[in-house]
């Protein structure tokens, strides 16, 4: 049999070690209170044998050579809990039967205890066991049909990309087992790619998309150009302009009459030509011809960049530049809240309440919208608080030189316009 010490030692480490098993843990703390017991008992066994009688000479004579048996830490388990158990003040032959007795129960029933918890370890590693192996066949299992899906869908990680793809593989080796994907007419991009006067789903390159990739990038980086030529430190991008434009098509509920996503996309669409011209003022001393120009023939750059796709966003940026449509007066309402909004909050991170009159100035009276009117209220009347509480005086007034349209047009179907 093994000592209690080593007991102890064991089903310590077994319960430091985790292992994910239960009943080691319950082990150590039974044979922690059986030693401490045994400590105990040899402690009350030596203050007996100092006040006994000469008639129990016998008795105490077997005391030490016990405890000097408990000091041990090679004694036996089983023999440490009966010879330390406590003897009575008078001890006598029939107390020391007595004794041993209920210390061979006391045995008895640690051995069952012990028996239980190993028993118990047993199994939990017997479940722990199985478990691991479903684990890993359900892993093993996952593992295979993650690889056939990626055999079987090899070419549709997304329809941009996929597309030319499948109509290069029809186009060359002339099967037709793939499903086709269809265009915006109504058309498969295998009948557009084998008809000449129709254009298929997606018929210009990666190299192209990524190019349109890189333009689009330019917004997130281009200051934009009024915030600039006030000096304004750390300013916000074209790209941060148009996001919060976007963000704010969320408030709309459907009550107004106005179709929420169509405005999202004017919002994201109306300032993409500035990835490549930048973001023109009244102070750049370029006309509204000129301006209309360039905006119109970069937008025709970019828009090839996705055709026939990015006939879509040519529609938007018309329709956002002609101002006919309720969703697209909103916008335009939107592009002006987002501005001096954008003044105020410069105004309050920079101490410098009323410095940026002049961008209130030039959209005063023109706001349609009823709710964009609240909220442009709203925000004059926290503007004008905070400086009476500051004592901010505006500063002089700045003139906005005007963009002169020299011929009115009408931006349709790639021509001019006016706004």
């Amino acid at each position: 049999m093994f000592s209690s010490q080593q007991l102890i030692k064991a089903t310590a480490a077994a319960s430091a070690g985790g292992g994910g098993v239960g009943g080691a843990i319950d082990l150590y703390k039974f044979l922690r209170q059986v030693s401490s017991s045994v400590a105990t008992r040899g402690v009350t066994s030596s203050a007996a044998e100092a006040t006994a009688t000469t008639t129990t000479t016998n008795t105490t004579t077997a005391i030490p050579k016990q405890s000097s048996q408990a000091s041990s830490s090679e004694f036996n388990f089983s023999d440490s809990v009966s010879h330390n158990s406590p003897l009575p003040a008078h001890g006598c032959c029939s107390s020391e039967s007595e004794l041993k007795s209920e210390s061979a129960h006391d045995v008895n029933i640690s051995k069952q205890f012990v028996r239980n918890l190993l028993q118990q370890r047993s199994q939990d590693i017997q479940r722990f066991i199985h478990t691991q192996r479903n684990v890993d066949s359900a892993k093993s299992t996952s593992h295979l049909n993650h690889q056939q899906q990626q055999q079987t869908t090899k070419f549709a990680m997304s329809s941009l990309a996929a597309e030319p793809l499948q109509a290069e593989i029809s186009s060359s080796d002339g099967s037709n087992n793939s499903t086709a994907a269809t265009g915006t007419d109504g058309t498969s991009c295998h009948e557009a790619v084998s008809s000449p006067d129709k254009k298929p789903c997606f018929n210009t390159g990666l190299a192209d998309i990524l190019q349109f990739m890189e333009l689009i990038g330019n917004l997130k980086h281009t200051k934009r150009t009024g915030w600039v030529l006030r000096d304004v430190n750390d300013c916000e991008s074209i790209s941060g302009h148009m996001y919060r434009m976007s963000m704010l098509t969320f408030l709309l509920d459907g009550s107004e009459g106005l179709n929420q996503i169509r405005c999202m996309e004017l919002a994201l669409v109306h300032d993409l030509a500035e990835s490549l011209v930048g973001d023109i003022t009244p102070f750049c001393g370029v006309s509204k011809d000129e301006k209309r120009a360039m905006e119109l023939k970069a937008m025709e750059d970019i828009c090839k960049l996705i055709e026939p796709r990015g006939k879509r966003i040519m529609e938007l940026f018309e329709e956002y530049e002609n101002a006919q449509s309720a969703e697209s007066r909103f916008v335009k309402d939107l592009d002006r809240l987002d501005m001096v909004m954008q003044a105020f909050e410069y105004e309050k991170r920079d101490n410098c309440l009323l410095k940026h009159q002049e961008f209130f100035d030039s959209t005063e009276g023109k706001f349609n919208h009823p709710f964009v009117k609240k909220l442009v209220n709203e925000i004059y009347e926290q503007r004008d608080l905070l400086a009476k509480a500051k004592g901010a005086t505006p500063p002089p007034a700045i003139v906005v030189p005007r963009m002169e349209l020299t011929t009115p047009t009408n931006l349709t179907n790639g021509h001019g316009s006016s706004s």
